[in-house]
């Protein structure tokens, strides 16, 4: 049974999607605080690189957006001038001042701004109305021919002139009344965007794509969805109301509401399954474990056996193993919401079939992802490469912060290293003639190996230079390697 699990307060929303009682995907909205992903803006541009052929447009956050001339020359070209391919510069096509409107492709993340396009789109549950685009696409996980050439053809009818659309996975098997209904909504949207961009100003929201509860709606909820279960009456009401007005007659999806005072996420055991998914190290029913670290450039994930030591030959113990991580790395993916280049080690496998086995069965349960992913192949290295869109924020950025001892590397500095500073420091003050005594405050394991292996040398430097020298663990803040006080 799928069920979608919703849970809302008047600080956050949180939903989970649960596949036969399996916690397979979580998504969270704090309250003021979500993804830009879609959101259209008013913007000025603030600097043109050619050497990049990219401009940074100031769209009202707290770092500009960038634009690649890519994602302005086709829109220039198509609907502004009239010419197709010239392969215009992005100096001939934007001067700094100019105003254009964007829409955010990818969230700021670490010291980059926003991606944004003019490749506007506006999401339906069906389709997405592409306004400046006569393009009729398809989704790829529609599979049967006959059912692409009717979509394509129905579509063909009913887009207006100038708009395209893509036909979402959703909308197969669906009747022209659900198409008519949410295209007339959609291009509603637009046009009322259309008219906000001659008096907004710079940096003004001419568009925000919907908030969680509407994103379940639209892009979760499907033909699979046996049950949504949620907590809250009045988001009770809202889905109920969204439901009847897209679909035919009465949904086979069944609504319930969650009356009781006990927490929704506990009742489900989807909080543990956070928990559980904010670690480094999952481990597998055979007694294997996956280890995931992300980093800026990109995600790493390795496959360990651990006890599993099989009741079979070692091939076919590593075999299994693989396996069964390759199900589960597709499900960590979607729980952690991890994105970018995705670089898996599987325990090494000697026979060609064994590693076309462990892809299909990657590809298998990466397909029931909606986000879309890409597996370029087994490297000669033998480490599978693929990819993940980026969509909204990792599981992690709700929950975790850098730490401030290690600065997010996961290591801190060694007692040896902190000694060596601590004497480089008493260097630079041993000068000064008005200080008699200094006190170094500093932790257990640091005093530990000063007065193991230095503490003869510094002491004879400093009385060298009139000086003494006190070495406690009363740390005034845990923050600090150490603290040097001086007294005279």
């Amino acid at each position: 049974m799928n069920q979608v699990i919703i849970n809302t307060n008047s600080f956050k929303t949180r939903a989970a999607v649960l596949e036969n009682g399996k916690v397979m995907e979580i998504h969270i909205e704090r309250e003021g605080e979500g993804t830009l992903n879609g959101n259209i803006y008013k913007g000025k541009v603030a600097n043109v690189l050619p050497g990049m052929e990219s401009a940074f447009v100031n769209i009202g956050l707290e770092k500009n957006g960038f634009l690649y001339v890519k994602d302005l020359r086709e829109f220039e070209e198509k609907y502004l001038t009239g010419f197709f391919e010239t392969a215009k510069p992005i100096e001939e096509l934007l001067k700094v001042g100019d105003d254009v409107v964007l829409q955010v492709l990818s969230d700021p993340r670490g010291s980059k701004g926003a991606r944004v396009t003019t490749h506007y789109t506006i999401p339906g549950k069906f389709l997405v109305l592409m306004p400046n685009n006569n393009h009729i696409a398809i989704s790829k996980k529609i599979k049967d021919e006959s059912e692409r050439k009717r979509l394509e053809n129905l579509f063909s009818e009913i887009v207006p002139n100038g708009m395209g659309v893509i036909i979402r996975t959703a909308a197969e098997g669906k009747s022209i009344y659900h198409f008519e209904k949410e295209l007339q909504y959609l291009i509603k949207k637009w046009e009322e965007i259309d008219i906000k961009v001659k008096s907004s100003k710079t940096g003004e929201l001419l568009y925000k794509d919907n908030g969680i509860v509407s994103k379940v709606l639209r892009d979760i909820i499907g033909n699979d969805t046996d049950e949504i279960v949620v907590d809250n009456e009045d988001v009770y009401w809202e889905m109920m109301d969204y439901i009847r007005a897209f679909t035919e007659g009465v949904s086979k999806v069944k609504m319930k509401l969650h009356a009781e005072k006990d927490d929704i996420f506990e009742k489900y055991a989807i909080q543990k399954e956070i928990e559980k998914s904010l670690e480094e190290t999952t481990y597998l029913e055979c007694g294997g474990s996956i280890v995931i670290e992300k980093t800026e450039a990109l995600v790493s994930i390795d496959v360990n056996t651990g006890k599993n030591i099989g009741s079979m030959n070692l091939e076919e113990t590593v075999v299994k193993t693989n396996i069964e991580a390759a199900e589960e790395i597709a499900r960590q993916l979607r729980i952690r919401n991890l994105s970018g280049i995705i670089i898996i080690d599987f325990i090494d496998m000697k026979i060609e079939e064994d590693k076309a086995k462990v892809l299909e069965v990657l590809e298998k349960n990466l397909a029931k992802d909606r986000v879309k992913t890409n597996i370029i192949h087994f490297t000669d290295l033998g480490l599978v490469e693929m990819t993940r869109k980026r969509l909204g924020k990792p599981l992690s950025y709700y929950f975790q912060d850098e730490c401030p001892m290690c600065k997010g590397t996961g290591k801190i500095k060694g007692s040896r290293a902190i000694v060596e500073n601590i004497i480089k420091e008493l260097k630079e003050i041993v000068d000064e003639k008005d200080v008699k005594t200094i006190k170094v405050l500093t932790k257990e394991s640091v005093k530990e190996k000063i007065d193991n292996i230095y503490i003869d040398f510094i002491k004879a430097f400093l009385k060298k230079n009139g000086k003494k020298i006190q070495i406690t663990t009363k740390n005034r803040d845990p923050l600090k390697d150490y603290e040097i006080i001086l007294e005279s």
